[in-house]
């Protein structure tokens, strides 16, 4: 009967218990998109219906039509500029920090790399505070370069964390061939160990975009400038008032700026995944 059991167990059990869990846990981290979605397509007076309506009974584009204007066109641009920039600075800044501290004999590398990680734990206003005050002396309060910078440094730690790790794993005698043949330094980096570890920088630079596409706290902070709010400023000033929410809206414009998100994913989420396993193992 003992071995009957643990033969249910292994055959039957363990599998369909984990596809179990696993259709539990999309549908819990994918309700949400669902209720955004279904929101979005409901009249404004039809969203606090009890009980609750997944579903609409009548759909309404109303909402989409009525947010069509030149505020999300604009918000679109500025997400689309700062979160781009912010990905190719902090990810080629990353790598390059990343490939002095694989290759290179630097002292106090274990203790760079623990203040890498440990300033993860930093919290984001006790950084804002400090950036505030040199973006101010530096006068770049108020530009795109005060949010691509602030979302650069927040960054960076995962970035040179996760390119580390990748390139410990690429052969030194790849780059030590090359030296042979007579290529620069430059050039190894560039046309050798960047290309090897495209799933890694993939990983990262989609790591930085997505961050800089949600963040709130520095375009609330360091922009003042209506032409200059990205997303997330955008839709917590114009959607949230004082005596009323403009839901239908509100989610409207949440659909529309996730699409980009999701087709870059969808494109990228091999390359990604690779160099999400890759970077985070220890090679």
């Amino acid at each position: 009967m003992a071995f009957t059991f643990s033969k249910f167990v292994r055959k039957y059990l363990i599998p369909y218990g984990l596809q179990a869990s696993a259709f539990l846990s999309t549908l819990i981290l994918i309700s949400p998109i669902i209720w955004m979605v279904s929101t979005s397509l409901k009249k404004e007076s039809a969203v606090f219906d009890r009980p609750p309506v997944w579903i609409p009974s009548e759909i309404s584009f109303d909402s989409y039509f009525r947010i069509m204007n030149g505020f999300v066109a604009n918000i679109l641009y500025n997400s689309i500029l700062v979160a781009l920039f912010a990905a190719i600075i902090a990810t080629v800044v990353g790598a390059l920090t990343a490939y002095a501290l694989s290759r290179f004999a630097i002292p106090g590398k274990s203790t760079i790399m623990l203040f890498f990680l440990s300033s993860l734990a930093f919290p984001i206003p006790l950084l804002m505070m400090s950036m505030y005050i040199l973006l101010m002396k530096l006068g770049l309060l108020d530009t795109y370069l005060s949010m691509i910078i602030g979302h650069s440094v927040i960054t960076l730690p995962i970035t040179v964390w996760l390119m580390k790790n990748f390139i410990d794993q690429i052969p030194k005698e790849i780059e030590e061939a090359a030296y042979v043949e007579g290529a620069s330094f430059f050039r190894i980096i560039f046309f050798i160990v960047f290309p090897l570890s495209m799933p890694a920088l993939t990983a990262s630079a989609l790591f930085v975009f997505v961050t800089s596409w949600n963040e709130l706290f520095f375009g609330l902070s360091f922009i003042s400038s209506p032409d200059l709010r990205t997303v997330p400023v955008g839709i917590s000033q114009s959607f949230l008032q004082e005596f009323k929410t403009d839901w239908t809206g509100m989610m409207s414009l949440a659909v529309i700026v996730t699409i980009p998100i999701g087709v870059i994913f969808v494109f990228l989420q091999k390359s990604f995944l690779r160099g999400m396993i890759a970077g985070s193992v220890k090679g």
